[in-house]
């Protein structure tokens, strides 16, 4: 995530956030999960069908239990080595500009921070750690970035806040957008997958019979490199923009215009699966 993103978030905070737990999930073929969310998010998040809508300017993460309060050992430390992690996704109230983003970070950081040992490779939390950016986009692209970071056993001294970085839209224009003639149309919910070793990061959507994939990264040294955080990771889901905030980076490629109407917005992710 970019930097941005913990400076937008962070400053709905007057004190350290409190957690709530919203319920949980069925994560096919791995069982229940929890999902968690600050004081400050858990009014633009809606539970149903075994899923969830963020409206703007929110944040969650997967916890392994109903706890309601911030613990380091509470999240769901996600097994992603040789892995498919999926989902259905809607992306259709998520307009240019405007950042839906599903991503894993190397948590708890090594401190409580802010209250929720929250860290990212972009010093969120004002803690590091390595950030697998599985899909931050709308319903024009969707950019994908890994993050490495150096140190080790929870301690991290810097990261590579650039990463390695491929957008969907570099790799065929014609690959997702809100049109029938992409082979993803994002005016309607689709698959998405994420599978990842130390070889290889890709992302496959599916909608309708139809399908499209790409690597996630071009640099064989970082996948490997990235490959020694997959045990640890815990999911996190962000839906962020407006205000002026620069998302040329994400979507300047396709082309779309307006301001995020980050008020207006919405994203919904349902029938979570994690399978070999």
């Amino acid at each position: 995530m970019k930097l941005v993103l913990a400076i937008t978030l962070l400053s709905c905070l007057a004190a350290p956030a409190l957690a709530k737990n919203l319920g949980s999930i069925q994560v096919k073929d791995y069982g229940e999960v929890w999902v968690v969310a600050p004081d400050w998010a858990v009014g633009a998040i809606q539970m149903h069908d075994n899923g969830f809508t963020m409206n703007g300017n929110s944040r969650l993460y997967f916890a392994n239990r109903a706890d309601d309060g911030w613990n380091p050992d509470m999240y769901w430390q996600t097994p992603l080595m040789d892995k498919h992690f999926a989902y259905t996704l809607d992306l259709s109230n998520v307009g240019c500009h405007c950042n839906a983003a599903a991503y894993f970070i190397n948590m708890p950081g090594n401190n409580a921070g802010d209250g929720d040992y929250y860290c990212d490779a972009n010093l969120g939390n004002n803690i590091w750690c390595p950030e697998y950016d599985t899909m931050e986009g709308n319903k024009y692209t969707i950019a994908t970035t890994l993050h490495t970071c150096n140190g080790g056993n929870g301690y991290w001294d810097s990261c590579d806040r650039g990463g390695c970085q491929v957008n969907a839209f570099n790799v065929d224009s014609n690959m997702m957008c809100p049109e029938d003639r992409c082979t993803i149309n994002t005016n309607k919910p689709f698959v998405i997958s994420h599978f990842q070793n130390a070889g290889q990061a890709n992302t496959w959507m599916g909608q309708e019979g139809r399908d499209a994939s790409f690597g996630m990264c071009n640099d064989g040294g970082y996948l490997s490199n990235m490959a020694s955080s997959y045990g640890g990771m815990v999911f996190s889901a962000s839906l962020w923009g407006g205000g002026g905030i620069d998302m040329g980076w994400l979507d300047g490629v396709t082309g779309c215009g307006g301001e995020c109407n980050i008020d207006g917005s919405s994203v919904t992710f349902t029938n979570f699966e994690l399978w070999a």
